[in-house]
């Protein structure tokens, strides 16, 4: 099933979802944006360059992934245009 970061990827991140995110990450205004879609939580987190992607479907540690900022912007290029 792969990882939770491929799993947001191809089940949740539509063009509309990437813009979103790519536009929370270029704006610096909100120190810690937060985003519920339908089965994912992601929290950018500025001060540590890091994103918390968090499957609201399992409420275990393998439920949470901490994601290298970089990492994920990489990922998003890879959703739906």
């Amino acid at each position: 099933m792969g990882d939770l970061l491929e799993q947001f990827i191809t089940q949740e991140c539509t063009a509309y979802v990437r813009r979103l995110l790519e536009d929370a990450i270029a704006d610096s205004a909100t120190p810690r944006p937060h985003f519920e879609f339908n089965r994912f939580e992601i929290t950018i987190e500025r001060q540590t360059n890091i994103v918390v992607l968090e499957d609201v479907l399992d409420a275990t540690e393998a439920g949470v992934r901490r994601v290298p900022l970089a990492e994920f912007t990489d990922a998003l290029r890879q959703c739906s245009t």
